[in-house]
């Protein structure tokens, strides 16, 4: 049914609005005289039953005037009959056809006669009843209405009129409709169309700004690169100026032995040099793997004063104002004293005169709980809010060419945020700006300093060390670090060379680079704990994107490039967890 009425409303539409208008006037026209007929037909049959019922009731009324033969009351019985103004006339007859009582209202005569009556084709409607004694038949009445009155009739036909009246206001209305219907569309289609011809103009548009955007992003982005490039080949030869000519000097015949030994300790303070700017761009991208530590940052900041001291100069001075409270953090020692001393030298360049520099700690709650934060102010130029927004973006640097490579800020912020804290800047242009690193607070104990005079690096204990390195100038380097502290060394050069190794033979601990052909360090350590669980592991290596992604797996972690003292007291502590692992399970 739904689709029917779907299919006719369609084909309407589809139609012309007159031949519409049309259809619709002719089906409210036949609809009209359809009600007209109905109702006229049911009220004829409704008229005819009710002149029925009169003549019978005026037959029973008359049954002894008829049969006595009493005309006069018969004639009375009819003039009753009067006061219904829609009876047209009565006939009363006895039982041989003859007019007994009559009337008819245009004023004649009744006819004679019942058969002349009935020959009479009356205009209106005749109803004819018995008049019977018992069940004898004495006489007949007949009894003539008219078919509707006037005032009815009337109304009929204005009811037509109103219907056509109706009908054609209906077409003037539907055709004004129809064609303010299709001015709209057209105006619609017109404004489709300008709007899309606007909408494939806008895309191009966005189409070439993305383009030239991404074209400005690569351009920003070599830039970018050329200075970090060129600050970093500046810094590197630098270093490397004065490794080289130490080494130089060393191999010189006859050389004294105290230049000896300045020579051969500018060569070590070059390489840690190095070793930290490579850290700080492996923490500027978030990929270094940090060695935390509880560190007491009041007592750190008190440490440092002399070296930033010398680092800032004479014009400057330095003021600390730490917390009473007793500040511990966990995190990196070295990372986080770069990130102070970077933030110095932010600092230092921000106030070319001279001035101020204070550093203050205290205990600070936010959302996460307690944090330390490490408070440095300058008195320099300060910074708008365009520049603060920026400030920690890789590269972004609002000093001269050469001056800086746009790494000191983002290296803190990727170290703080790397460590579980943040990086915030307070800044007021002209009055000085003031940076707050974010750390969060621990509850541990800060670890006993070891005192170990230069030289007399030993190992605490000797084991059988399984060495898998893939690169031979560092695993043969790495082998004789080994061997000077009294280990037994098997080299393995593959994760599948170091299995076999391991099951030949039992060693008290692995030491491995993380990143190598085939399978990784961390891959051979989960190996190793398959078959021997209690085998430690140590992991060394300079990059790991996998470890800075994924962590270690709870195992100690020795960057490269590694000292003699560091690589003895990572070993030692492996041992010693390892020992005490087996003590327990005796």
């Amino acid at each position: 049914m739904k689709r029917i009425v779907a299919r006719t409303a369609g084909w309407f539409r589809n139609l012309p609005s007159a031949i519409t208008a049309a259809l619709v006037v002719a089906v409210v026209l036949a609809a009209g005289t359809a009600i007209i007929l109905q109702s006229e037909a049911s009220y004829r049959e409704q008229k005819s039953e009710e002149t029925q019922v009169q003549a019978g009731i005026l037959a029973a009324s008359i049954v002894a005037a008829v049969d006595f033969g009493d005309a006069a009351a018969a004639q009375e019985a009819a003039e009753a009959m009067r006061v219904n103004r829609q009876v047209r006339g009565v006939s009363i007859y006895d039982r041989d056809g003859n007019r007994i009582a009559g009337f008819r209202r245009d004023g004649r005569t009744p006819l004679p006669t019942l058969a002349a009556s009935r020959a009479f084709v009356s205009p209106g409607i005749v109803a004819e009843a018995p008049i019977l004694r018992g069940r004898q038949q004495i006489g007949t009445v007949r009894l003539g209405t008219d078919r509707q009155p006037l005032d009815t009739r009337v109304g009929r036909y204005a009811v037509i009129g109103l219907l056509v009246l109706m009908a054609a206001l209906l077409v003037t209305v539907l055709g004004v409709a129809q064609a303010m219907l299709r001015r709209a569309n057209r105006e619609l289609e017109a404004r489709a169309a300008a709007l899309g011809a606007a909408n494939t103009e806008l895309n191009h548009q966005i189409d070439e700004r993305a383009k030239a955007e991404e074209q400005l992003r690569q351009a920003q982005k070599m830039q970018a690169l050329g200075q970090l490039t060129g600050g970093i080949a500046h810094d590197f030869n630098n270093l490397l100026t004065v490794i080289q000519g130490s080494a130089d000097m060393l191999r010189r015949p006859n050389l004294k032995e105290d230049r000896r030994t300045r020579f051969a300790e500018a060569i070590v303070e070059a390489s840690g040099r190095a070793a930290a700017l490579t850290g700080q761009l492996l923490a500027f991208a978030r990929r270094q793997p940090l060695q935390p530590e509880v560190i007491d940052v009041n007592a750190m900041i008190r440490g440092m004063t002399d070296l930033l001291d010398r680092t800032l100069g004479e014009r400057f001075a330095i003021h600390t104002d730490l917390s009473n409270e007793t500040c511990l953090v966990e995190a990196d020692r070295a990372q986080l004293a770069s990130a102070v001393l970077n933030i110095a030298v932010n600092a230092r360049d921000a106030m070319p005169d001279g001035g101020t520099l204070s550093i203050a700690t205290q205990r600070v709650h936010e959302e996460t709980g307690y944090m330390v934060a490490i408070c440095v102010t300058d008195t320099g130029t300060g910074m708008d809010a365009e520049t603060i927004a920026r400030a920690m973006e890789p590269f972004f640097t609002t000093k001269a060419a050469g001056k800086g490579t746009g790494l000191g800020l983002s290296q803190v912020y990727g170290f703080a945020s790397q460590s579980g804290g943040d990086l915030r800047i307070d800044s007021v242009a002209g009055e000085g700006t003031t940076v707050h690193i974010l750390l969060p607070c621990s509850d541990a104990a800060p670890p006993a300093a070891i005192e170990q005079s230069p030289g007399e690096t030993r190992a605490a204990r000797i084991g059988a060390v399984l060495m898998v390195e893939d690169n031979e100038e560092v695993g043969e380097f790495a082998e004789a670090l080994l061997r000077e502290l009294g280990h037994a060394v098997t080299r393995a050069r593959s994760g599948a060379e170091a299995l076999e190794a391991a099951a030949e033979r039992p060693f008290d601990v692995v030491l491995t680079d993380v990143v190598m052909p085939g399978m990784s360090g961390i891959e051979l350590a989960d190996q190793l704990h398959l078959l021997q669980p209690t085998l430690p592991v140590v992991l060394t290596t300079g990059y790991s994107d996998e470890i800075a992604s994924f962590g270690a797996g709870g195992r100690p972690v020795l960057l490269k490039p590694y000292r003699l003292e560091a690589l003895a007291k990572v070993l030692d502590d492996a041992l010693a967890g390892a020992n005490n692992e087996k003590a327990r399970e005796t």
